[in-house]
């Protein structure tokens, strides 16, 4: 007998079928046939990890993506983009996107030629920086200052609400209470209050974790838990499950990325202080309008942090 020709996989995906077939249609919009080809060059300018979020509705992205074009192709068309106040927009944001891109050119050129002498001494002369802790919290929340009361971590609490409740439960921790149990049941950080605290693991040189919690957690041995300590709206009390000193193998990794970093840092921090300004005429920025406009940055606004967890876990 003949032998049966085993069946053809159907590729899947925007890189898949492109490479497979770029001049398959695979969508229409306003009338004009959109080929892989051509919906694929439209996703190239997201970086994976942002196009990885709109995976779930790719159709409404390169919907999004086509619209822009063309829009701002109309508005090239009608010269738009050389009458105010549009043409002042597009230089302003122009200039904004390269000087952020010097600035990334800087810091990188910084990190790969960062000398990295002695990582080993580095080790040594930074002994707080390579344990590896387990930690747990019971976090105690209150509205922010100046706001109207609100729901706090699912109760309407002040300041000193919040500074009686966590000195109230440090109490019921001195009287011999379960940590564990005691984050159950007061910590107002849902997601590890039901891990009885856990806020999993972490070195303790990791600059994301806020100075006031990294000094609490130097003291501390395995099995003890902090004083509260004041973070951003709310309280903290912190304990340590587990510690473990790293060892220079370990360590040395983090240590190489941590110089890069601090290099980088410094290189950048050079730059943008040549740019402060010396006011010579106080008469010419004593404007009447004191409300606080915002003013632009160079700086890339921070990502938007989950509270009130301490820093990023180790993987």
């Amino acid at each position: 007998p003949a032998p049966v020709a085993a069946p053809s996989i159907k590729p899947r995906g925007p890189e898949a079928v492109a490479a497979q077939e770029p001049d398959r249609v695979v969508a229409v919009i306003d009338g004009k046939q959109i080929t892989a080809k051509q919906a694929l060059d439209m996703l190239k300018p997201f970086p994976p990890a942002q196009r990885k979020q709109y995976e779930s509705n790719l159709p409404n992205l390169i919907q999004q993506v086509y619209m822009r074009e063309q829009l701002a192709d109309a508005a090239r068309k009608v010269n738009l983009d050389q009458q105010s106040p549009w043409k002042e927009e597009i230089d302003m944001n122009r200039d904004n996107i390269l000087a952020q891109a010097y600035i990334a050119h800087l810091s990188n050129d910084a990190a790969k030629s960062a000398v990295i002498e002695d990582p080993q001494k580095y080790y040594d002369s930074h002994p707080n920086d390579f344990d590896s802790v387990k930690l747990s919290g019971i976090f105690v929340s209150f509205s922010p200052p100046g706001t109207p009361a609100s729901a706090a971590g699912g109760h309407a609490r002040t300041e000193s609400d919040a500074r009686q409740k966590v000195d109230d439960v440090e109490k019921k921790l001195r009287a011999g209470g379960d940590f564990a149990t005691l984050a159950r049941t007061d910590s107002d950080n849902q997601q590890s209050a039901a891990k009885g605290g856990d806020l999993g693991t972490y070195d303790t040189g990791d600059p994301n974790i806020p100075a006031d919690i990294k000094t609490a957690i130097v003291k501390l041995q395995a099995g003890e838990y902090s004083e509260p300590v004041s973070i951003p709206n709310g309280f903290l009390i912190v304990k340590v499950d587990t510690r473990k000193r790293l060892t220079f193998d370990q360590a040395r990794p983090g240590i190489v990325q941590r110089i890069q970093n601090e290099k980088s840092k410094t290189v950048v921090q050079e730059e943008l202080s040549k740019y402060k300004i010396q006011v010579q005429d106080p008469d010419f920025f004593n404007a009447s309008n004191t409300s606080g406009a915002h003013i632009p940055s160079l700086q890339r606004p921070p990502a938007a942090a989950t509270p009130p967890a301490p820093g990023k876990p180790k993987s």
